[in-house]
């Protein structure tokens, strides 16, 4: 169908944008155009944008920090919801316990950092993994040494039809890189609690440090987006990717690095249909060597058929 563009009396905030470039909202910094783009600030705000999405019976695109995605590099006539906008910290102490009430669009960087200044234990397996609050819960962000899942107290979100839902830890399943909540993009995150324990100053910063000795193999300098594939089941797919011989290959301004094989970054005018298409040879080139089918764990926007077709 086609869009209706949102009026002043739909939206009386300024969270209505049209014909903005999505690069800059990616870690990858690449991307097309959105038609209209959602930009959220307060509960309300979001509540209004889900309504109009709803009343008008569209679909949408869900936009955190930019990492762990790929837009497509074409225009997008489907709104996209950007919740960076969302932000915002506040802490809860009892019995020892502490909790921590963020905003989705917070950084988890942030939030992360908080605990660490206060000597507040359960977060530090998130040292160096990019992106906001709402987005590492959908994805239930993780490395060796942990999942956000496993200290998620509650998520609250909204619905498409505007109403406000609260749902207890105990009510939500968590898989690798995966919530049950944010299965189908039906809603959107406005706030998650953590919850997490007191601790020391210097055994918090230690087990930082030793998180982040994890991933010194990762590139941090360049652009890229995280790991690009899931690990398949008692393996790496960096193993296997490094192993196949992917390292260094290149697609236009699009390069597999050469410190870790599952990562790829833009080297300069890359676009999307490079990143897909070197991502794609190196899946095959996995299968072909190993027999292993390797998975994605990037989402994307935009380019759903083309990024699931066959090799």
């Amino acid at each position: 169908m086609e869009m209706r563009k949102p009026s002043a009396r739909d939206f009386p905030g300024l969270c209505a944008r049209y014909n903005v470039k999505l690069s800059p909202y990616t870690t990858w910094n690449v991307g097309g155009v959105s038609k209209i783009l959602f930009t959220p600030f307060k509960r309300a705000d979001l509540i209004a944008v889900m309504k109009w999405i709803g009343d008008n019976g569209m679909n949408f695109y869900l936009l955190g920090g930019g990492s762990n995605v790929l837009i497509t590099d074409d225009v997008l006539e489907t709104p996209v919801v950007l919740t960076t906008g969302m932000t915002g910290i506040s802490a809860r102490l009892e019995s020892g316990v502490v909790f921590l009430d963020c905003l989705a669009g917070t950084s988890l960087k942030e939030v992360l950092s908080l605990s660490v200044k206060n000597g507040w234990s359960g977060l530090e397996f998130a040292a160096g993994i990019p992106g906001t609050v709402g987005g590492a819960t959908a994805g239930n962000a993780g490395a060796v040494r942990g999942s956000i899942g496993s200290v998620v107290e509650s998520v609250t979100a909204v619905e498409r039809d505007g109403s406000v839902v609260k749902w207890n830890a105990s009510e939500i399943t968590w898989d690798y890189r995966s919530c049950s909540l944010f299965e189908k993009t039906d809603r959107v995150a406005h706030s998650v609690t953590f919850r997490l324990h007191r601790s020391e100053l210097g055994k918090v910063a230690y087990s930082v440090k030793a998180a982040m000795e994890d991933r010194k193999t990762q590139p941090s300098v360049s652009r890229t987006a995280g790991c690009v594939f899931r690990n398949p089941s008692g393996d790496s797919a960096g193993r296997l990717l490094d192993a196949a011989g992917c390292k260094g290959m290149r697609v236009g301004g699009a390069r597999v690095s050469a410190s870790h094989a599952n990562f790829i970054e833009n080297i300069g005018e890359c676009t999307a249909r490079d990143i897909l298409s070197l991502a794609l040879a190196c899946k095959k080139m996995v299968q072909d060597a190993f027999g292993t089918l390797l998975r994605f764990e990037i989402k994307t926007i935009g380019i759903e058929d083309v990024w699931n077709a066959p090799i």
